[in-house]
């Protein structure tokens, strides 16, 4: 195992947590979006909007999010 690799595990109720951290939140549609302006919508890596149900983690040193659904998972791995 590499050790300069973090991995970050959580469960569903910490999602809320982890957002409200990055001032994020949840729309009445469950997208995410920004706290301050709510109608702009946060995007994953392919420029897809998010929802907390796909919501999987935030690229490192970014605010590209990612979706926990395996495709995207492969992509960040191959960069």
């Amino acid at each position: 195992m590499n050790e300069d690799l973090i991995t970050l595990t959580f469960d569903e109720s910490a999602k809320i947590e982890i957002l409200n951290f990055m001032n994020k939140k949840v729309d009445e549609e469950g997208l995410i979006v920004e706290k301050d302006n709510p109608s702009q919508k946060v995007l994953s890596i392919e420029g897809e909007e998010v929802s907390i149900d796909e919501f999987g983690g935030v690229r490192k040193g970014s605010e590209v999010f990612i979706k926990g659904d395996l495709i995207s998972l492969m992509r960040l791995s191959k960069e």
